[in-house]
């Protein structure tokens, strides 16, 4: 009767074992595995006018660094000048962040956005004009519509291209752009994201008397399977 007991004993010390054991082993479960990395370094492609006076601080929004690993810039909403103004420009600009599944090959985008006003002039029109790249498409830079003498922004677009059929790199063969904002004319100035990287955010300098952006940088971060 002894011996009985004490197997018995032996048993249920055995199973208690295993059951404690079963919360350590959940907390030391690997995470999910990422299907792709947005790399911490950062290349930059610039727009200058090179004028200086004036100036405000750089003003920005850098969607990754501020909200997030996931976070790409694919929004930009953009005022026209005040209505009494004789030339066109952008007189405030706002950027859109939103998250990307990093853990899904396919990239879709999660429910998580975030929004933050770049710049903006003393005066300007109430009406906003929206620019957003299309579902499963990511934005690998800007085209600026400058004025003639190359001194301000007039106007801004996104480009944006898919990934390939594999999901495995973007597919820069079959990028586009979306419209311009305003539909202002002049002379074009692209901004692009290296091969395979994508435009996290952008960085300003603006004209505090005029209102006008005088300088104008994107942000750009490697896409990586």
């Amino acid at each position: 009767m002894v011996r009985f007991a004490s197997a018995l004993f032996a048993l249920s010390a055995a199973s208690c074992a295993v059951d404690a054991a079963g919360p350590e082993l959940a907390l030391d479960a690997p995470p999910l595995s990422e299907a792709w990395t947005v790399s911490t370094s950062a290349s930059v492609a610039l727009w200058d006018s090179g004028r200086n006076v004036d100036l405000s601080s750089w003003m920005n929004v850098h969607c990754n660094l501020d909200y997030g690993d996931g976070y790409l810039l694919t929004g930009i909403n953009v005022n026209q000048e005040d209505i009494a103004e004789s030339d066109e420009f952008v007189a405030r600009m706002a950027g859109e962040c939103w998250e990307f599944d990093l853990t899904n090959s396919e990239l879709p985008k999660t429910r998580e956005f975030e929004g933050k006003v770049i710049f903006e002039a003393d005066r300007f029109r109430t009406g906003v004009f929206q620019l957003e790249v299309p579902d499963y498409t990511y934005p690998i830079g800007l085209d600026l519509n400058v004025s003639g003498n190359d001194a301000y922004v007039k106007d801004v677009r996104i480009a944006y291209a898919p990934l390939n059929g594999n999901d495995s790199a973007l597919d820069l063969g079959s990028d586009s752009v979306t419209s311009w904002a305003f539909g202002y004319g002049g002379d074009l100035h692209s901004l692009r994201c290296p091969d395979q990287s994508v435009m996290t955010g952008l960085a300003l300098r603006y004209d505090v008397d005029a209102g006008k952006i005088r300088t104008l940088k994107i942000h750009c971060r490697e896409l990586q399977p």
